[in-house]
């Protein structure tokens, strides 16, 4: 699905990016660890007491709790490069038909999700404006510290990585934390219970909605790092988690061998996809992972100490096929497609 001038629904392409959007930048400063890329979420300044670490996302919708997505989009951010969030900053865009009782449940999610990760709201603004159709959060974290090996200057320009994390020198592993779409169901459900109430019971709806307690909290992702200092981390964003197998291989410059039935999916995502006719593995699922690592199996145990669903799904190969298998069936892994939920969301709007 694409827009009138020809760029499709959803985050922009690598392909688009690289064309458009690189050619563009040319400023510099040595003390940026980060440099910008299709990849990119996270933004950080070097000092001599470590760094300031920074990571933006935001989330639209109906449902109140867009912003304790938001938040949480954010911080697992952080979280992936090793950082814990300490403060969000939280601007709201409200459609004209916005009502402050609306304002005051986006802040209560704002908050919970806060309070959950252990950080300080710093700031919350907000604005009523014809420019949006529907609510959308923008949340900026931050937080200090020194970053993990793997995570020092990780992206340049170049998509350059570490010597440490060049193919070919160790036996690396994919695990996932977390379920694939966990996130993008959970928004629907906020979104539409109505709808789902006509195919489901409300048992079915309350154990659905109870799985907001399913996400991995950054604070559980950061004992990764303890068992593997250079592990690669990339929470499943825009695109699902085929979107992040892509992003994982980019960055780290590696090809994959994964088994499909291994990716973990809850069956309330399985069936209120099915409703929708959505594919759960093109889904956002901010508050899931994968870990690119030569300790799977000390890392599976840390996460599942701390309360984590963790996975192995396959392992790094040298070379630069992007294999999925499902049984006897082999198939390789596409470009990232348009993430379902924003699709499921550009529909609705039609209506």
């Amino acid at each position: 699905m694409s827009g009138k001038n020809g760029m499709r629904i959803g985050k922009i392409t690598q392909t688009a990016w690289q064309r458009s959007v690189r050619k563009q930048l040319h400023t510099g400063d040595n003390r940026t660890m980060f440099g910008p890329s299709p990849w990119e979420t996270c933004s950080g300044l070097e000092s001599e007491t470590g760094g300031y670490v920074w990571a933006d996302a935001h989330a639209a919708g109906d449902d109140e709790r867009t912003g304790y997505y938001a938040v949480y989009h954010a911080a697992g951010e952080l979280a992936a490069r090793g950082v814990r969030a300490k403060g969000a900053s939280v601007h709201v865009m409200l459609p004209t038909q916005g009502s402050e009782e609306k304002l005051g449940g986006l802040a209560v999610g704002v908050d919970r999700a806060c309070s959950e990760l252990d950080m300080q709201v710093t700031a919350f603004q907000g604005e009523v404006t014809g420019a949006v159709r529907q609510t959308v959060v923008f949340a900026s974290v931050a937080g200090t510290g020194k970053l993990p090996l793997s995570q020092k200057k990780r992206v340049q320009a170049d998509c350059s990585v570490p010597k440490s994390l060049k193919k070919g020198d160790v036996h690396r592993e994919i695990v996932q934390c977390g379920y694939a779409g966990l996130e993008g169901t959970l928004r629907i459900l906020g979104e539409s219970r109505e709808d789902l109430e006509e195919r489901f019971v409300s048992t079915f709806l309350d154990q659905a909605e109870a799985l907001t307690g399913a996400m991995v909290r950054p604070e559980q992702l950061l004992n990764v790092f303890e068992s593997d200092s250079i592990a690669v981390v990339r929470q499943i964003g825009s695109g699902g988690i085929l979107a992040a197998l892509w992003e994982l291989s980019e960055t780290a410059h590696t090809g994959f061998e994964i088994d499909m039935p291994q990716i973990a999916l809850k069956q309330e995502t399985v069936e209120i996809c099915e409703f929708y006719r959505l594919n759960p593995y093109l889904m956002t699922s901010a508050g899931s992972y994968l870990i690119l690592t030569s300790e799977a199996e000390a890392v599976v145990r840390v996460l599942e100490d701390a309360g984590v669903s963790a996975v192995r799904l396959g392992a790094a190969r040298d070379q630069n096929a992007r294999v999925i298998r499902n049984g006897e069936e082999i198939r390789y892994l596409d470009r990232p497609a348009p993430d379902e939920l924003e699709r499921w969301r550009a529909e609705r709007l039609k209506q």
